[in-house]
C-alpha cells in the first residue's frame, strides 16, 4: 500500500502513479492495482504485493553484481516492460534498479516494473508525438539520467532506454563509475562522465559487460526525438549475447539458486549498504542461535522433569508416613 498526504507535498506523485497503473491493467510484469481511495487528509493506493527490488538484490551479491546469465535475463524482461509502457503512450523518466522488483513465491523469477510518479505522456489523444518543451526540468534519478535530461531537454523514449542501459551495465559489472558522486553537488561531473564513456572511456566502461551492450548504446544514441526505438534490435543483441556466451535461458536467477541472496538483501538499506547488511545478518544470526539454545535448554529441562515424574519410587521412599486428617481426629498410618 502507498499513502500520500493531501496537502504539503512539493510534488504529489500518487495520483499519477495510480492513473498509469490503471491504464496498464493486467499486463504481465506490472503489479495489479487493487484499490485507490482518499480521505480528507490522505490518499491511498493498494496494489499487488511484490518482493525485493533489483538494487537490493544486486547489492547482496558478491562484487555487487549479478552473474551474466541473471543480468541478461533481467535486461530482457525490463526491456519488455519499458516497451509496453511506451506503447501505451507513456514515458517513465525514472528508470533504475530500485524501480523494478521480483515477484513472490513461484513468481520470483518475474521482474515487475514499479513507481510511475514521474511518468509523462509523449503522445496526444490522436496519437501524435508531443513537441518538446524549450526548457524541461532535470527529473528522475541523476545517476541514471540521460544526457538530454542533464541538459534540460525534453525527454523521449530514447532517454528511458539510455537510463535502462546504465542500469544494465550496473547489473552486469557492478556500481557505475560515478555512483559515489553526490548527485546534488556533482550532477555536472556525472554528465561529463556519461559523455566520456562514449569516447575515450568506452572500452573501460563496458570492460566487464558483454560486447553487445556497447552496440546497444550505439543503437540508443542513434534514436531521434520522435523515433520509435528499435526494441527488436536491442532484444536481438541481448539474445545474441546469451547465445554467444552459451548461457542457459532456463537457468534459475541468482536469488533462486542461493537463498542467502534474498536473506542478505532484506538487510540492505535503501542506499545499498551491503557491508552493514552483512554485520546485521551476523547479529541476527547470533540472536537466532541464542534463542535456539535457550529453547533447547528449556526443552531439556522439561524432558528431565517428565522423566523424573515417570520413574518408579526409590527404596528410600517405600516407607513413609502420611498424615490423614479427618473431621474427628488425626490418624497416622504407616506403610
Amino acid at each position: 500500500m502507498k499513502a500520500e498526504k493531501q496537502e504539503g507535498n512539493l510534488r504529489p506523485v500518487l495520483k499519477l502513479d495510480v492513473f498509469v497503473l490503471s491504464q496498464l491493467g493486467s499486463l504481465p510484469g506490472f503489479p495489479n492495482l487493487i484499490a485507490a481511495y482518499r480521505t480528507p487528509y490522505y490518499k491511498f493506493a493498494v496494489m499487488q504485493l511484490v518482493g525485493l527490488d533489483l538494487n537490493r538484490l544486486r547489492r547482496a551479491m558478491p562484487g555487487k553484481r549479478f552473474t551474466l546469465t541473471t543480468a541478461l535475463k533481467i535486461c530482457q524482461q525490463t526491456l519488455k516492460r519499458i516497451e509496453a509502457l511506451h506503447e501505451l503512450g507513456w514515458l517513465c523518466r525514472d528508470i533504475k534498479a530500485p524501480n523494478f522488483a521480483i515477484g513472490l513465491g513461484d513468481k520470483d523469477g518475474v521482474v515487475y516494473m514499479l513507481d510511475f510518479g514521474f511518468a509523462r505522456r509523449y503522445r496526444d489523444k490522436h496519437g501524435n508525438h508531443l513537441p518538446p518543451r524549450t526548457d524541461a526540468p532535470l527529473l528522475g534519478t541523476i545517476h541514471y539520467a540521460s544526457l538530454a535530461s542533464h541538459m534540460n531537454q525534453e525527454q523521449c523514449r530514447r532517454d528511458d532506454l539510455e537510463s535502462w542501459l546504465y542500469m544494465s551495465v550496473e547489473l552486469c559489472s557492478g556500481p557505475l563509475p560515478w555512483s559515489k558522486l553526490d548527485p546534488m553537488k556533482h550532477h555536472k561531473i556525472i554528465c561529463d562522465w556519461k559523455q566520456f564513456i562514449r569516447v575515450h572511456g568506452r572500452e573501460s566502461f563496458f570492460s566487464n559487460c558483454p560486447e553487445e551492450l556497447d552496440h546497444i548504446l550505439s543503437i540508443i544514441d542513434s534514436i531521434s526525438y520522435t523515433d520509435r526505438p528499435h526494441y527488436e534490435m536491442i532484444a536481438y543483441q541481448l539474445q545474441k549475447a546469451m547465445d554467444r556466451l552459451n548461457l542457459d535461458p532456463k537457468a534459475p536467477m541468482d536469488w533462486q539458486r542461493d537463498y542467502h541472496v534474498k536473506e542478505k538483501a532484506e538487510f540492505v538499506g535503501d542506499l545499498g549498504q551491503s557491508d552493514a547488511a552483512s554485520i546485521l545478518m551476523q547479529e541476527a544470526k547470533k540472536q537466532e542461535d541464542a534463542q535456539h539454545r535457550l529453547l533447547d535448554a528449556m526443552r531439556g529441562d522439561e524432558e528431565r522433569d517428565v522423566k523424573t515424574a515417570r520413574e518408579p519410587p526409590s527404596p528410600e521412599r517405600n516407607s513413609f508416613v502420611r498424615m490423614m486428617t479427618s473431621s474427628d481426629d488425626t490418624k497416622t498410618i504407616e506403610y
